[in-house]
């Protein structure tokens, strides 16, 4: 699939932590297009987290700068950058769910961000803001538990829940922070799946973090890797040797 115009840059982005010589992320220059899907891949502590937070501004670049759909962070106040976070559709592997909320009340949340504190507090949302909550959950198919509380339902369908609270925003980018490292293979093969469809069916850009690097090969368009927080490799999947992979999670 041939992607279009560049739409986020990591212009030579580091991460340095103070008063030490270690660095989370270092010079990472990288250029993403939407409609790719993009794997992260790197042991734990090569900087991948820390990649993810810095393209929607959760983490400050120390040095450089991130270029987004027309803008630099550095140019940008907060409230600049919350508006820009408002395209951006974020998954975690610890779901950061409600528990005691219902699977419609945690979508609800994915919302807030673009009304008022007001309205938020008072729970009050328009036929529009229902259409769109209730259609993201029917695409993750979870409308049978549409009113059942996140902490009765398995890894997975939290996992579900999660994606569906991303995607209520409607966004341009679609990221994951390991969003399938806690569940088992064949749970996380379909979220993987899910992810899949769903970038398609919008096609957005779509960069994810994970562990297992078959997941990475079978579903990624482009294959980014980290090791010691630099840009170690950046191609198409079938490009990712077994040297190269051994060379990643060599101890």
């Amino acid at each position: 699939m041939l992607c279009e115009e560049a739409l986020l840059t990591v212009e030579n982005g580091s991460v340095r932590y103070r008063n030490t010589d270690t660095s989370a992320l270092d010079e990472v220059t990288l250029t993403f297009h939407k409609g790719e899907f993009v794997c992260i891949l790197g042991k734990t502590g090569a900087g991948k987290s820390t990649l993810i937070r810095t393209l929607n501004g959760l983490q400050a670049l120390t040095e450089g700068d991130i270029r987004y759909n027309g803008s630099t962070f550095r140019q940008l106040d907060r409230e600049g950058l919350r508006s820009k976070r408002k395209t951006m559709g974020m998954i975690f592997q610890h779901h950061q769910l409600i528990p005691r909320l219902t699977v419609l009340q945690n979508v609800y949340t994915g919302l807030f961000g673009s009304r008022s504190t007001f309205r938020n507090l008072a729970g009050l949302f328009n036929e529009e803001e229902k259409k769109l909550a209730m259609d993201v959950i029917d695409q993750v198919e979870l409308l049978p538990h549409l009113n059942k509380r996140v902490d009765l339902l398995s890894g997975g369908q939290r996992q579900r829940v999660g994606i569906a609270r991303a995607l209520v925003q409607t966004p341009d980018v679609f990221l994951g922070d390991e969003p399938v490292a806690s569940l088992d293979p064949g749970t996380a093969n379909r979220i993987f799946q899910l992810i899949q469809r769903l970038h398609q069916e919008r096609n957005l850009l779509t960069i994810i973090n994970v562990h297992d690097v078959k997941l990475a090969k079978r579903y990624a368009t482009r294959i980014v890797a980290l090791k010691e927080g630099r840009v170690v490799f950046d191609d198409q999947p079938e490009a990712l040797t077994e040297e190269l992979e051994d060379m990643l999670y060599e101890i």
